[in-house]
């Protein structure tokens, strides 16, 4: 039947002279945009305002399809727009405490999805690159309702992104350090996971997979295990990180912030910052 054109509302295109692919949404961006009506409306160059905290909502506005926008926002933020991941994770929280303010915020979201249509989530060969790395990052207490972390990486594949998670931590941490040494033993197990599945494509990783931290406190942790002042009170089971550490299974490099992809799933940042982030998870 040739090659796959259209998979669940994702475009796709190939360029194979220059070995490339790019998935769309473009087409499942415009209906929504028509159906909520949103064509004249005002544009926006980020999805939600820098530093935004919402309130949960005394009473729950029943009339607003709250539920479903947030609905289509998660489908396109798991398909080809991992930029958005973030935002829609955060408003996904209000889903039984939201009112008009909550649903103008997610609406902003799509009138940014609407303004950047044309972005294509791009992949290219590119045998120079690691065949697998990890960038991880959290927002300590950042929320702050329950003042529970957020939890954000994405995982790349020849420098392709091919998996990425923004979301909540079930638990309260004590330190920064402690917050992003959970995510770092989140993006552990997903990584592992993956490494198992290429396994079924004949794919054998030898050597430790690269995971990208830029707070030394989880790194030490993740070298040493239960040996520094840090780790505490830090709970025994995400302490595989370290075994599978030692084991040569993953390796836990430091990075500067300002280079960690992975900020963009943990906060809403200033556009300078987004747009920057956005280009290196291959959106154009």
């Amino acid at each position: 039947m040739g090659q796959v054109k259209t998979y669940l509302g994702i475009d796709i295109e190939y360029d194979e002279k220059k070995s490339e692919m790019s998935l769309s949404q473009k087409n499942y961006i415009e209906s929504l945009v028509r159906k909520y009506e949103l064509e004249s409306a005002k544009l926006y160059a980020t999805p939600m305002e820098q530093n935004l905290k919402c309130n949960p909502a005394e009473s729950l506005c029943e009339n607003i399809q709250y539920r479903n926008l947030i609905g289509v926002l998660l489908y396109l933020s798991t398909g080809t727009r991992p930029d958005i991941s973030y935002s829609v994770n955060y408003l996904s929280r209000f889903q039984n405490c939201y009112d008009n303010s909550h649903y103008k915020y997610a609406l902003r979201i799509l009138k940014y999805l609407y303004l950047t249509k044309d972005l294509k989530l791009n992949f290219k060969r590119n045998l120079d690159n690691d065949l697998v790395d990890c960038f991880v990052d959290a927002d300590w207490a950042g929320d702050p309702t329950d003042r529970k972390s957020t939890t954000g990486y994405v995982i790349r594949m020849f420098g392709n992104v091919i998996d990425w998670k923004s979301r909540k931590q079930s638990s309260v941490t004590k330190s920064s350090t402690g917050a992003e040494y959970v995510a770092l033993s989140e993006s552990v197990s997903e990584v592992l996971a993956i490494k198992e599945l290429l396994q079924d494509f004949n794919i054998i990783i030898k050597e430790p997979i690269k995971i990208y931290e830029d707070n030394v406190g989880a790194v030490d942790i993740s070298h040493l295990g239960n040996f520094t002042k840090r780790s505490k009170y830090i709970k025994v089971h995400y302490h595989f990180v370290n075994e599978n550490y030692l084991m040569g299974k993953i390796d836990v490099v430091k990075i500067d912030s300002k280079e960690n992809i992975a900020d963009i799933f943990t906060k809403s940042l200033g556009r300078n910052k987004f747009e920057y982030f956005r280009d290196m998870l291959n959106l154009f």
